[in-house]
């Protein structure tokens, strides 16, 4: 009796087993299911994808963007990307990186209708924003842009040369339409708001020369070496001196860019341009919406004379670019001449 009353046990828990195993087995299998159909739903997803119209971004060599009346543009040479009518000035990498995959083509909400029955109802006739794109192979695609629609979210849009009205999303746009309304100039063509300075120092063969610092409205040479920043002193300067060197610093005439993104220190040196170099660094002081006072600096470093004597080759604000700047800049004279 015994024996039997084990076996019978253990065919319970065999059976127990075998069961959990099924149940198992439906689980994966239903999951399994649910896991392709999601895979085909999203394959179906991706198909359905349109664009407003499809390019390779290595197509691309001419870029103009007109928003507001006010039109820039910009040509490629090599891997880099310049502004048009400026002599060798390069948009800035920081601003520019990503606009030209922006371009390859934007998402497309919708098509309203395969015919614009009336352009005006959706501000294209007279369109505020106009952006053409030119290819390598002499090809051009016109886009423009004209209303917002009710939500904000897209802008009314048709493509030159094709009737169909449109809508692509607005943030689109606005990326596009900022680099008109605040171009990506480069780093050092940066102007200064020369009310906000708060220090002026001259540094020459790597050691400080002369100092400035400003209170209330007026001008004193601090005492060198600088032990805080701002530096501090007594001596009252000509303050008429300092503005007219911060008014042309803060405006200074750039010829060309020279070379850019130079990584090492010897590649400098034909330029004239190393820790010997006549150098001078603004502190300005910014005001936050919070009252939070934040000091910047802006810097200048100045080499030698380019070869047809037209202009000094310089470093501005810190980065890896040389330039050219007018030789009769204001501020060279003051640091070359010590005006000061």
């Amino acid at each position: 009796m015994v024996a039997l009353s084990v076996g019978g046990e253990e065919d319970k828990m065999n059976l127990r087993i075998t069961l959990i195993l099924i149940i198992l087995l439906s689980w994966f299998s239903i999951l399994g299911v649910l896991i392709y159909k999601s895979d085909i739903g999203k394959e179906e997803e991706k198909k359905q994808i349109s664009y407003f119209y499809r390019i390779s971004s290595g197509d691309i060599t001419n870029i103009s963007i007109t928003n507001n009346s006010e039109t820039f543009s910009w040509h490629l040479e090599g891997n880099t990307w310049y502004f048009d009518n400026l002599n060798g000035i390069p948009a800035d990498n920081y601003r520019w990186g990503g606009i030209i995959d922006l371009l390859q083509g934007p998402q497309l909400y919708r098509t309203i209708s395969e015919n614009i029955d009336d352009k005006s109802k959706y501000g294209l006739d007279n369109p505020l924003t106009e952006i053409s794109i030119f290819l390598d192979s002499g090809d051009k695609r016109t886009l423009f842009i004209g209303n917002e629609t009710p939500d904000l979210t897209n802008n009314y849009a048709y493509l030159e040369g094709d009737n169909k009205l449109v809508m692509v999303d607005a943030s689109w746009k606005g990326v596009l339409a900022r680099l008109v309304e605040e171009p990506p100039y480069p780093k050092w063509m940066k102007t200064i708001n020369t009310d906000e300075v708060v220090e002026v120092v001259l540094i020459n063969n790597s050691e400080i020369t002369k100092a400035f610092s400003k209170k209330s409205s007026d001008w004193y040479a601090c005492f060198i070496p600088l032990t805080s920043s701002p530096c501090e002193g007594e001596e009252k300067v000509d303050s008429q001196i300092v503005s007219e060197f911060l008014i042309d610093f803060s405006n200074l005439s750039i010829l060309n860019a020279v070379q850019l993104n130079l990584m090492f220190a010897e590649d400098y040196t034909k330029y004239g341009l190393g820790l010997d170099a006549p150098y001078v660094d603004v502190k300005t002081v910014s005001k936050d919406q919070y009252g939070v006072n934040t000091l910047y600096n802006t810097s200048l470093s100045i080499g030698k004379l380019n070869e047809d004597q037209t202009g000094y080759f310089a470093v501005a604000a810190e980065t890896k670019d040389v330039i050219l700047i007018e030789k009769e800049c204001l501020s060279i004279r003051y640091l070359k001449d010590s005006l000061f």
